[in-house]
């Protein structure tokens, strides 16, 4: 005969009910804790961005420093007013710019197609690189044959 009384305070039984329940609530959590997560990090992103873009990176400490066309003013090549006008119109250039017109420019000079004016940019644009640790002085000879 069944006893309900014996069933009813009996633990032995299907543990699996026991353990649906404990997973149902530790996804629960999870899920609940990556949303919260997930919206810190976006506002976090968000703050991130928006100083970032404000941000402007000082390059106060690159001076037009007229030695650099030291070589170019012996041969006639380029004025000291003009080679601080270069000097300018390179320091404008963002890195990348720099790094691309050194290479291409060094290659345009060992091709010789480059005419005095396009030389004394080079250089200010080498000085320029040089000034902001772009590119190490010994990598970039400003001492050319023209």
């Amino acid at each position: 005969m069944f006893n309900f009384r014996q069933f009813l305070i009996s633990e032995s039984g299907a543990i699996t009910v026991d353990w649906v329940v404990l997973t149902a609530a530790a996804t629960g959590m999870a899920l609940a804790a990556t949303a919260i997560v997930e919206t810190g990090i976006d506002d976090l992103a968000s703050d991130l961005e928006a100083q970032l873009r404000t941000q402007q990176v000082s390059d106060a400490f690159v001076q037009f420093d007229s030695s650099f066309f030291n070589d170019l003013y012996d041969l006639g090549m380029v004025t000291e007013a003009n080679a601080e006008v270069f000097f300018d119109i390179a320091n404008e250039m963002t890195n990348a710019e720099i790094l691309d017109a050194l290479e291409q420019g060094m290659m345009d000079l060992n091709d010789g197609l480059l005419s005095d004016a396009e030389i004394a940019q080079l250089v200010a644009v080498a000085s320029v690189a040089i000034q902001r640790n772009i590119v190490d002085e010994n990598s970039v000879s400003l001492t050319m044959t023209y």
